[in-house]
């Protein structure tokens, strides 16, 4: 079985993707590039070690 998304699926989850992102960055501001650096592979490691679902993917050409 194959499932995919509707046009305005697909926008809906690229407008998600961005004003995710812009969030994460609004909020991490104040951090120094090294500290988001440290910040996001540590938050890799805790999605990675307990099998969290990915939900932050670059976008691809796929979509």
């Amino acid at each position: 079985m194959r499932v995919a998304l509707t046009r305005q699926g697909a926008k809906l989850a690229d407008e998600f993707y961005t004003e995710t992102c812009r969030r994460i960055e609004e909020l991490t501001s104040g951090f120094a590039a090294e500290e988001r650096e440290t910040l996001a592979a540590l938050l890799g490691r805790v999605v990675m070690d307990n099998k969290v679902p990915t939900v932050f993917l670059e976008p691809g050409p796929t979509r």
